[in-house]
């Protein structure tokens, strides 16, 4: 059994604690205290410029109830199982990615850089497999490790040398950690670890991570075998998940952690969603549809809005930045619309213009169902 050390199992009961909660899922060692940064020129925080051509990879695989070829066994750890799950995660991901690259190698579109996403709750193992609050406890701990090592592996796969540039938005890790608010309850914390093969950074092996968490929590999101819902107070949303046999937890809807980005000095309090100073990005996770959060961007006037989804639809006419030109979404739930009248396709691009969805972009599906867009970004 992994015993749970005493200071992460008292992460969120303070401020503070929790950001060292977010800093472990970044790995730097120490953190910025304050928003103000000191930043870099060409190579250094902002990263290098790279033209107006842009394409997108998009995984199409469903993560919300997946099937699991090789369930727990009766034996295995709940840690045991996580890891095999999300190696096998990570080798998906990277076997998609190198047929792509391979089958657009002489494609006349030659991109500055190439984004490859993943849907929402991509890395989580089903929470039916969760037994009890201990194992929930280890889970928590040991899966923001287990993921940034993978996604680390995947990117020292894909050298800029030989494959061009790469921004990684693989998915979603969903967590539960102990609320300050009320340490019986919990506090989720979903998000995205942004990754690249290019920026600075490289000379430890892997550029700096981002970190983009949800704010809204959903009732899907830790759904195992049933979800309530309460409201308390006047707006308070509390889900209790009934994860197992034996096992419910307390959530709050409201998720407190922001943004983080993994630099030299520490953990500096924004997004780095500038990589290449052209072609500034936003990510926004599901239920966050809405609430783009401009302030936790370094730059807010983003031009390509990524929606990271498991069950989010989008139609024509939804609001969005003024600056964004393009919204891509990857969505792990295929399925209708809400009101039953649609089929939801779970990979698409739209055009935005004047701050609004106005038309799809057409894709083509490559093998290993990856959607490919190609785009002039102005």
């Amino acid at each position: 059994m992994l015993k749970i050390p005493r200071k992460i199992r008292r992460a969120c009961q303070i401020n503070i604690d929790r950001r060292r909660a977010v800093g472990k899922i970044l790995g730097a060692s120490s953190m910025l205290a304050v928003p103000g940064l000191a930043i870099g020129g060409r190579g250094g925080f902002f990263g290098t410029d790279g033209g107006n051509k842009v394409q997108i990879l998009s995984l199409q695989t469903i993560t919300l109830n997946p099937d699991i070829l090789h369930p727990r066994q009766k034996n295995e750890s709940i840690i045991d199982f996580a890891k095999r799950e999300i190696e096998g995660r990570q080798l998906k991901l990277a076997k998609a990615l190198e047929s792509s690259l391979a089958q657009l190698k002489n494609d006349p579109f030659d991109p500055s850089v190439t984004f490859f996403t993943a849907p929402e709750i991509y890395w989580n193992i089903p929470w039916q497999a969760v037994k009890n609050k201990d194992e929930l406890h280890q889970l928590s701990y040991i899966y923001n490790i287990l993921v940034k090592k993978q996604i680390q592996k995947l990117i020292k796969k894909f050298p800029a040398t030989e494959w061009g540039r790469l921004i990684l938005l693989p998915g979603t890790n969903a967590l539960l950690l102990p609320s300050k608010q009320n340490v019986n309850r919990y506090e989720a914390i979903n998000y995205v670890l942004a990754a690249n093969n290019f920026g600075p950074g490289l000379e430890r092996g892997v550029p700096y991570f981002s970190m983009w968490p949800k704010r809204y929590t959903a009732g899907i999101d830790f759904l195992g075998l049933s979800v309530d819902i309460n409201v308390e107070g006047e707006d308070t949303i509390i889900y209790t998940y009934h994860l197992s046999d034996g096992l419910s937890v307390e959530v709050y809807e409201l998720s407190e952690i922001t943004a983080q980005h993994d630099t030299r000095s520490g953990h500096a309090p924004l997004f780095n969603n500038q990589i290449l100073t052209s072609i500034p990005y936003g990510v926004t996770i599901c239920a966050d549809v809405g609430f783009p959060r401009l302030e936790e961007f370094i730059r807010p006037d983003i031009k390509l809005d990524f929606l990271i989804a498991a069950g989010q639809y989008v139609p024509k006419g939804s609001d969005f930045p003024k600056s964004v030109q393009y919204l891509i979404r990857n969505d792990g739930k295929n399925g209708l619309s809400a009101d039953g009248t649609k089929q939801i396709p779970q990979c698409e691009t739209w055009r935005v213009t004047n701050g609004k969805t106005s038309e799809l972009v057409q894709g083509r599906l490559l093998d290993n169902n990856v959607w490919v867009y190609q785009l002039d970004v102005t």
